[in-house]
Protein backbone atom coordinates (compact mmCIF):
# COMPACT_ATOMS: atom_id res chain seq x y z
CA UNK A 1 0.00 0.00 0.00
CA UNK A 2 1.53 3.28 -1.09
CA UNK A 3 1.35 6.66 0.85
CA UNK A 4 0.54 9.17 -2.10
CA UNK A 5 -1.92 12.24 -2.01
CA UNK A 6 -4.75 12.27 -4.36
CA UNK A 7 -3.38 14.85 -6.21
CA UNK A 8 -0.89 17.88 -5.92
CA UNK A 9 1.93 19.67 -8.01
CA UNK A 10 3.29 18.69 -11.04
CA UNK A 11 6.60 20.23 -10.95
CA UNK A 12 8.17 20.73 -14.42
CA UNK A 13 11.58 19.06 -13.03
CA UNK A 14 11.89 15.90 -11.21
CA UNK A 15 11.55 15.59 -7.43
CA UNK A 16 14.44 15.43 -5.29
CA UNK A 17 14.70 11.75 -3.36
CA UNK A 18 15.51 13.57 -0.24
CA UNK A 19 16.10 17.04 1.09
CA UNK A 20 19.36 17.57 3.98
CA UNK A 21 19.29 19.71 6.88
CA UNK A 22 21.66 20.40 9.56
CA UNK A 23 20.83 21.84 12.62
CA UNK A 24 21.90 23.12 16.26
CA UNK A 25 19.31 21.73 18.54
CA UNK A 26 19.72 22.56 22.40
CA UNK A 27 20.15 19.91 24.70
CA UNK A 28 17.07 20.97 27.47
CA UNK A 29 17.66 18.65 30.33
CA UNK A 30 18.74 14.52 30.94
CA UNK A 31 16.70 11.64 32.42
CA UNK A 32 17.31 8.46 33.74
CA UNK A 33 14.04 7.77 31.36
CA UNK A 34 11.96 9.31 28.80
CA UNK A 35 8.30 7.88 27.64
CA UNK A 36 7.76 8.59 24.17
CA UNK A 37 3.29 8.21 24.17
CA UNK A 38 1.41 9.60 27.04
CA UNK A 39 -1.35 6.90 26.56
CA UNK A 40 -2.15 4.20 29.31
CA UNK A 41 0.49 2.34 28.68
CA UNK A 42 3.15 5.56 28.69
CA UNK A 43 1.46 6.95 31.92
CA UNK A 44 2.03 3.41 33.91
CA UNK A 45 5.57 3.17 32.39
CA UNK A 46 6.87 6.78 33.25
CA UNK A 47 4.55 6.36 37.49
CA UNK A 48 6.30 2.58 37.54
CA UNK A 49 9.67 4.27 36.72
CA UNK A 50 9.70 6.94 38.95
CA UNK A 51 8.27 4.93 42.23
CA UNK A 52 11.30 2.80 41.23
CA UNK A 53 13.63 5.46 41.88
CA UNK A 54 14.16 6.96 38.03
CA UNK A 55 13.50 10.88 36.85
CA UNK A 56 11.36 10.20 34.45
CA UNK A 57 10.21 12.69 31.13
CA UNK A 58 6.93 11.65 29.90
CA UNK A 59 6.16 13.14 26.20
CA UNK A 60 2.61 13.14 25.07
CA UNK A 61 1.83 14.60 21.39
CA UNK A 62 -1.87 15.39 22.11
CA UNK A 63 -3.06 17.87 24.96
CA UNK A 64 -4.34 14.78 27.91
CA UNK A 65 -3.22 11.95 28.69
CA UNK A 66 -5.07 8.48 28.31
CA UNK A 67 -4.35 8.29 24.61
CA UNK A 68 -7.29 5.97 23.13
CA UNK A 69 -8.62 5.40 26.44
CA UNK A 70 -9.34 9.23 26.55
CA UNK A 71 -8.91 11.63 23.21
CA UNK A 72 -9.91 8.21 20.83
CA UNK A 73 -13.14 7.84 23.37
CA UNK A 74 -12.54 3.65 23.92
CA UNK A 75 -14.45 4.12 27.01
CA UNK A 76 -14.54 0.98 28.02
CA UNK A 77 -11.91 -0.60 30.75
CA UNK A 78 -11.51 -4.31 29.55
CA UNK A 79 -11.54 -7.13 31.72
CA UNK A 80 -8.59 -7.72 34.25
CA UNK A 81 -9.64 -11.31 34.66
CA UNK A 82 -9.74 -14.18 32.88
CA UNK A 83 -13.74 -14.70 32.56
CA UNK A 84 -13.77 -17.42 35.52
CA UNK A 85 -13.43 -15.48 38.46
CA UNK A 86 -9.98 -15.33 38.47
CA UNK A 87 -7.81 -11.50 38.63
CA UNK A 88 -5.27 -12.23 36.39
CA UNK A 89 -4.17 -8.80 36.05
CA UNK A 90 -2.75 -6.64 38.59
CA UNK A 91 -1.41 -3.76 39.64
CA UNK A 92 -0.87 -0.23 37.99
CA UNK A 93 -3.49 -1.78 35.40
CA UNK A 94 -6.08 -2.11 38.33
CA UNK A 95 -5.07 1.39 40.11
CA UNK A 96 -6.01 2.68 36.66
CA UNK A 97 -9.40 0.89 36.70
CA UNK A 98 -10.22 2.45 39.78
CA UNK A 99 -9.23 5.73 38.39
CA UNK A 100 -10.86 5.66 35.07
CA UNK A 101 -14.65 5.55 37.59
CA UNK A 102 -12.66 7.75 40.13
CA UNK A 103 -14.82 10.93 39.16
CA UNK A 104 -17.77 9.75 37.74
CA UNK A 105 -20.25 6.57 37.15
CA UNK A 106 -18.89 3.04 36.17
CA UNK A 107 -20.30 -0.09 35.49
CA UNK A 108 -18.36 -2.43 37.62
CA UNK A 109 -19.73 -5.57 39.26
CA UNK A 110 -20.50 -5.15 42.57
CA UNK A 111 -18.36 -8.70 43.14
CA UNK A 112 -15.42 -6.76 42.16
CA UNK A 113 -15.35 -4.31 44.62
CA UNK A 114 -11.94 -4.87 45.97
CA UNK A 115 -8.70 -6.52 45.36
CA UNK A 116 -8.18 -9.98 46.89
CA UNK A 117 -12.45 -10.14 47.37
CA UNK A 118 -14.73 -13.48 46.39
CA UNK A 119 -15.00 -12.93 42.81
CA UNK A 120 -18.14 -14.65 41.48
CA UNK A 121 -20.02 -13.34 38.07
CA UNK A 122 -19.52 -10.62 35.56
CA UNK A 123 -16.10 -9.64 34.21
CA UNK A 124 -13.76 -7.18 35.97
CA UNK A 125 -14.75 -4.65 33.92
CA UNK A 126 -16.14 -1.48 33.80
CA UNK A 127 -17.15 1.54 30.77
CA UNK A 128 -15.92 4.92 32.46
CA UNK A 129 -16.18 8.50 31.20
CA UNK A 130 -12.72 9.29 29.24
CA UNK A 131 -13.18 13.06 30.10
CA UNK A 132 -13.01 12.29 33.85
CA UNK A 133 -10.78 9.91 33.35
CA UNK A 134 -8.23 12.19 31.50
CA UNK A 135 -8.12 14.50 34.47
CA UNK A 136 -7.82 11.91 36.97
CA UNK A 137 -4.44 10.56 34.80
CA UNK A 138 -3.29 14.44 35.17
CA UNK A 139 -3.21 14.28 39.13
CA UNK A 140 -1.97 10.78 38.78
CA UNK A 141 1.21 11.23 36.85
CA UNK A 142 1.31 14.95 39.08
CA UNK A 143 1.53 12.56 42.60
CA UNK A 144 4.25 10.77 41.03
CA UNK A 145 5.97 13.66 40.46
CA UNK A 146 6.50 12.71 36.95
CA UNK A 147 7.37 15.49 34.08
CA UNK A 148 5.06 15.90 31.54
CA UNK A 149 5.45 17.83 27.90
CA UNK A 150 1.70 17.49 26.45
CA UNK A 151 1.55 18.92 22.60
CA UNK A 152 4.83 17.73 22.05
CA UNK A 153 5.54 15.37 18.78
CA UNK A 154 8.69 13.06 19.08
CA UNK A 155 10.91 13.47 15.75
CA UNK A 156 13.77 11.02 16.07
CA UNK A 157 16.09 9.53 18.49
CA UNK A 158 19.79 10.44 18.89
CA UNK A 159 21.54 7.31 18.46
CA UNK A 160 25.32 5.54 19.16
CA UNK A 161 25.30 2.81 17.31
CA UNK A 162 22.84 0.63 18.85
CA UNK A 163 22.24 2.80 21.90
CA UNK A 164 19.73 5.65 21.94
CA UNK A 165 21.49 8.36 23.96
CA UNK A 166 18.08 10.82 24.27
CA UNK A 167 15.46 12.12 21.57
CA UNK A 168 14.92 15.39 19.50
CA UNK A 169 11.30 16.23 19.94
CA UNK A 170 9.28 19.47 18.48
CA UNK A 171 6.64 22.14 20.23
CA UNK A 172 5.99 25.36 20.36
CA UNK A 173 10.00 25.90 22.10
CA UNK A 174 11.00 24.39 18.86
CA UNK A 175 13.16 21.65 18.13
CA UNK A 176 14.75 20.46 21.07
CA UNK A 177 16.99 17.44 22.57
CA UNK A 178 16.16 15.45 25.99
CA UNK A 179 18.75 13.23 26.83
CA UNK A 180 18.20 9.89 28.42
CA UNK A 181 19.61 6.79 29.96
CA UNK A 182 16.59 4.66 29.12
CA UNK A 183 13.82 5.29 26.38
CA UNK A 184 10.34 3.63 26.69
CA UNK A 185 8.41 3.75 23.53
CA UNK A 186 5.14 3.52 24.16
CA UNK A 187 3.75 5.36 21.21
CA UNK A 188 1.51 3.08 20.25
CA UNK A 189 3.32 3.22 16.64
CA UNK A 190 6.51 1.33 17.63
CA UNK A 191 8.15 5.21 16.38
CA UNK A 192 11.38 5.52 18.56
CA UNK A 193 12.06 1.69 17.38
CA UNK A 194 11.48 1.84 13.74
CA UNK A 195 13.63 4.96 13.46
CA UNK A 196 16.06 4.47 14.95
CA UNK A 197 16.27 0.83 12.67
CA UNK A 198 15.15 -1.74 14.44
CA UNK A 199 12.98 -4.27 12.44
CA UNK A 200 9.17 -3.81 12.78
CA UNK A 201 6.22 -5.36 11.69
CA UNK A 202 2.73 -3.76 10.83
CA UNK A 203 -0.60 -4.57 10.14
CA UNK A 204 -3.46 -2.68 8.24
CA UNK A 205 -6.91 -2.15 9.88
CA UNK A 206 -10.59 -1.69 9.12
CA UNK A 207 -12.14 1.63 9.62
CA UNK A 208 -13.85 1.97 13.51
CA UNK A 209 -14.96 5.19 14.60
CA UNK A 210 -16.10 5.68 17.90
CA UNK A 211 -17.87 9.17 18.99
CA UNK A 212 -20.78 10.84 21.64
CA UNK A 213 -24.12 11.43 20.41
CA UNK A 214 -27.37 12.74 22.62
CA UNK A 215 -31.01 12.35 22.02
CA UNK A 216 -32.54 15.67 22.37
CA UNK A 217 -35.85 15.39 23.40
CA UNK A 218 -38.27 18.79 23.95
CA UNK A 219 -35.61 20.71 22.53
CA UNK A 220 -38.08 23.82 22.29
CA UNK A 221 -39.05 23.78 25.78
CA UNK A 222 -35.76 22.70 26.93
CA UNK A 223 -34.23 25.77 25.65
CA UNK A 224 -37.13 27.99 27.54
CA UNK A 225 -36.32 26.65 30.04
CA UNK A 226 -32.41 27.69 29.60
CA UNK A 227 -31.83 23.66 29.94
CA UNK A 228 -31.31 20.51 27.84
CA UNK A 229 -32.73 17.47 28.01
CA UNK A 230 -30.41 15.07 26.46
CA UNK A 231 -29.46 11.62 26.71
CA UNK A 232 -25.56 10.85 25.65
CA UNK A 233 -24.59 7.51 24.36
CA UNK A 234 -21.07 6.76 23.19
CA UNK A 235 -21.53 5.29 19.98
CA UNK A 236 -19.48 2.84 17.16
CA UNK A 237 -19.45 2.62 13.49
CA UNK A 238 -17.66 1.18 10.93
CA UNK A 239 -16.25 -2.29 10.68
CA UNK A 240 -14.63 -5.19 14.01
CA UNK A 241 -10.93 -5.98 14.17
CA UNK A 242 -11.72 -8.92 11.44
CA UNK A 243 -13.97 -6.78 8.84
CA UNK A 244 -17.25 -7.40 10.24
CA UNK A 245 -20.00 -5.45 9.54
CA UNK A 246 -21.05 -3.84 6.34
CA UNK A 247 -21.02 0.27 6.91
CA UNK A 248 -17.94 1.52 4.02
CA UNK A 249 -15.77 1.98 3.32
CA UNK A 250 -14.41 -1.43 2.59
CA UNK A 251 -10.54 -0.83 2.42
CA UNK A 252 -8.20 -1.20 4.94
CA UNK A 253 -5.97 1.66 6.44
CA UNK A 254 -1.84 1.81 7.44
CA UNK A 255 -1.79 3.20 10.23
CA UNK A 256 2.36 4.55 9.84
CA UNK A 257 1.93 6.12 6.75
CA UNK A 258 0.91 10.05 6.65
CA UNK A 259 -1.97 10.08 4.10
CA UNK A 260 -3.12 6.96 5.16
CA UNK A 261 -3.66 8.35 8.55
CA UNK A 262 -5.24 11.23 7.35
CA UNK A 263 -7.96 9.11 4.99
CA UNK A 264 -9.26 6.87 7.93
CA UNK A 265 -9.86 10.23 10.01
CA UNK A 266 -11.51 11.89 7.53
CA UNK A 267 -13.34 8.51 6.67
CA UNK A 268 -14.49 7.98 9.76
CA UNK A 269 -16.29 11.68 10.02
CA UNK A 270 -17.93 10.54 6.99
CA UNK A 271 -19.74 8.19 8.79
CA UNK A 272 -20.62 10.28 11.54
CA UNK A 273 -21.92 12.88 8.95
CA UNK A 274 -24.28 10.32 7.62
CA UNK A 275 -25.21 9.53 11.04
CA UNK A 276 -26.33 13.27 10.95
CA UNK A 277 -27.70 12.96 7.62
CA UNK A 278 -30.02 10.10 8.56
CA UNK A 279 -31.35 11.44 11.79
CA UNK A 280 -33.91 14.22 12.35
CA UNK A 281 -32.15 17.16 13.28
CA UNK A 282 -34.43 18.03 16.07
CA UNK A 283 -33.66 14.57 17.53
CA UNK A 284 -30.20 14.34 17.46
CA UNK A 285 -26.25 16.23 18.40
CA UNK A 286 -23.15 14.94 18.00
CA UNK A 287 -21.77 15.55 21.98
CA UNK A 288 -17.89 15.12 21.12
CA UNK A 289 -15.77 13.24 18.54
CA UNK A 290 -12.32 11.61 18.68
CA UNK A 291 -9.26 13.64 19.09
CA UNK A 292 -7.19 11.14 17.35
CA UNK A 293 -6.71 8.08 15.00
CA UNK A 294 -8.50 5.34 16.77
CA UNK A 295 -6.62 2.51 15.23
CA UNK A 296 -6.10 -0.82 16.46
CA UNK A 297 -2.66 -1.97 15.61
CA UNK A 298 -0.40 -0.57 12.99
CA UNK A 299 3.23 -1.57 13.96
CA UNK A 300 4.72 -3.34 16.71
CA UNK A 301 8.59 -4.74 17.32
CA UNK A 302 10.25 -7.82 16.62
CA UNK A 303 11.05 -8.66 19.78
CA UNK A 304 13.69 -11.64 21.74
CA UNK A 305 10.93 -13.32 22.18
CA UNK A 306 7.47 -13.40 20.15
CA UNK A 307 4.21 -14.29 22.32
CA UNK A 308 1.38 -15.88 19.79
CA UNK A 309 -1.84 -18.56 20.45
CA UNK A 310 0.68 -21.51 21.18
CA UNK A 311 1.72 -19.70 23.71
CA UNK A 312 -1.75 -19.95 26.15
CA UNK A 313 -1.33 -21.41 29.87
CA UNK A 314 2.17 -21.77 29.32
CA UNK A 315 5.04 -20.91 31.89
CA UNK A 316 7.29 -18.38 30.61
CA UNK A 317 10.62 -18.55 33.36
CA UNK A 318 11.24 -14.13 32.17
CA UNK A 319 6.91 -13.69 32.54
CA UNK A 320 6.35 -9.92 33.63
CA UNK A 321 2.49 -10.65 34.37
CA UNK A 322 -0.53 -12.60 33.08
CA UNK A 323 -3.38 -11.40 31.26
CA UNK A 324 -6.56 -13.11 30.03
CA UNK A 325 -8.62 -12.80 26.43
CA UNK A 326 -10.36 -10.00 26.69
CA UNK A 327 -12.39 -11.85 23.90
CA UNK A 328 -13.54 -15.33 25.68
CA UNK A 329 -13.31 -16.42 28.79
CA UNK A 330 -10.38 -19.09 29.78
CA UNK A 331 -7.24 -18.17 28.24
CA UNK A 332 -4.40 -17.05 30.07
CA UNK A 333 -0.76 -15.78 28.80
CA UNK A 334 1.98 -15.29 31.17
CA UNK A 335 3.82 -12.18 29.03
CA UNK A 336 7.50 -12.93 28.39
CA UNK A 337 10.07 -9.87 29.19
CA UNK A 338 11.32 -10.58 26.21
CA UNK A 339 8.09 -9.12 23.94
CA UNK A 340 9.42 -5.37 25.31
CA UNK A 341 13.03 -5.37 23.92
CA UNK A 342 14.81 -6.30 20.53
CA UNK A 343 18.49 -7.39 19.73
CA UNK A 344 18.79 -4.23 17.77
CA UNK A 345 18.58 -1.44 20.38
CA UNK A 346 20.51 -2.13 23.98
CA UNK A 347 18.57 0.82 26.27
CA UNK A 348 15.00 0.96 24.62
CA UNK A 349 11.82 -0.82 25.73
CA UNK A 350 8.08 -1.49 24.24
CA UNK A 351 5.04 -0.87 26.46
CA UNK A 352 1.62 -1.35 25.11
CA UNK A 353 0.53 -2.58 22.06
CA UNK A 354 3.67 -2.12 20.42
CA UNK A 355 5.28 -5.19 22.28
CA UNK A 356 5.92 -8.41 20.14
CA UNK A 357 2.76 -10.58 20.08
CA UNK A 358 1.96 -11.96 16.78
CA UNK A 359 -0.90 -13.29 15.12
CA UNK A 360 -4.14 -13.25 16.90
CA UNK A 361 -2.64 -12.41 19.68
CA UNK A 362 -1.59 -8.93 19.03
CA UNK A 363 -5.53 -8.46 19.79
CA UNK A 364 -5.38 -10.07 23.18
CA UNK A 365 -2.51 -7.89 24.20
CA UNK A 366 -3.27 -4.15 22.90
CA UNK A 367 -6.27 -3.40 24.91
CA UNK A 368 -5.81 -1.37 28.09
CA UNK A 369 -5.25 -3.71 31.08
CA UNK A 370 -3.22 -5.25 29.31
CA UNK A 371 -1.31 -2.19 27.58
CA UNK A 372 -1.09 -0.86 31.62
CA UNK A 373 0.54 -4.50 32.19
CA UNK A 374 3.44 -4.32 29.68
CA UNK A 375 4.11 -0.38 30.78
CA UNK A 376 4.60 -1.20 34.43
CA UNK A 377 7.06 -3.68 33.55
CA UNK A 378 8.78 -1.69 31.10
CA UNK A 379 8.53 0.95 33.22
CA UNK A 380 10.24 -0.58 35.79
CA UNK A 381 12.76 -2.35 34.23
CA UNK A 382 14.09 0.48 32.41
CA UNK A 383 14.37 2.57 35.67
CA UNK A 384 16.78 -0.91 36.59
CA UNK A 385 18.53 -0.65 33.77
CA UNK A 386 19.14 3.24 34.21
CA UNK A 387 20.57 2.54 37.77
CA UNK A 388 22.79 0.02 37.29
CA UNK A 389 23.92 0.39 33.41
CA UNK A 390 23.04 -2.94 32.30
CA UNK A 391 21.80 -3.19 28.67
CA UNK A 392 18.33 -3.77 28.84
CA UNK A 393 18.41 -7.57 27.15
CA UNK A 394 21.21 -8.00 29.99
CA UNK A 395 18.80 -7.18 32.94
CA UNK A 396 18.44 -9.42 35.74
CA UNK A 397 15.09 -10.67 35.19
CA UNK A 398 14.53 -12.02 38.62
CA UNK A 399 15.30 -8.47 39.75
CA UNK A 400 12.51 -7.13 37.94
CA UNK A 401 10.13 -9.80 38.90
CA UNK A 402 10.75 -9.51 41.94
CA UNK A 403 9.95 -5.28 41.99
CA UNK A 404 6.85 -6.14 40.10
CA UNK A 405 5.75 -8.53 42.27
CA UNK A 406 6.48 -5.65 45.56
CA UNK A 407 4.25 -3.48 43.25
CA UNK A 408 1.56 -6.22 43.59
CA UNK A 409 1.42 -7.57 40.21
CA UNK A 410 1.08 -11.11 39.82
CA UNK A 411 3.64 -12.36 37.68
CA UNK A 412 2.89 -15.96 36.91
CA UNK A 413 -0.32 -17.94 37.06
CA UNK A 414 0.80 -19.30 40.57
CA UNK A 415 0.59 -15.40 41.71
CA UNK A 416 -3.45 -15.03 40.28
CA UNK A 417 -5.95 -14.45 42.62
CA UNK A 418 -8.03 -17.26 42.65
CA UNK A 419 -11.80 -17.09 43.13
CA UNK A 420 -12.45 -16.91 47.04
CA UNK A 421 -9.00 -16.45 47.49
Amino acid sequence: MTDVPRAGARPSQPLPSSIQETNDIPVIAAYDVIVVGGGVAGVSAAVAARRTGAAVLLIEKGVMLGGLATMGMIAIFLPLCDGRGNQVITGIAEELLNLSIKYGCDSLPAVWGGQGAAVRGGRYQSVFSPAEFAVALDDYVDEARVDVLFDTAFSRPIMEEDRCRGLIVENKSGRTAFLAKTVVDASGDADVFARAGAPCAESTNWLSYWAYTAELRGMKEALQRERVAAGVQLRQWGRGPDGSGNETPTRKYLGTAGFEVSAFIRDGRRLAAEYLNNEKRRDRTLAALPSMPQFRTTRRIRGRTVLDEASVGLRAADSIGCTGDWRTAGPVFEIPYGTLVTQELTNVLAAGRIISAAGDTWEVTRVIPTACLTGQAAGTAAALAAASGQHVAALDVSELQTSLRAQGVAVHLDDVIREGV
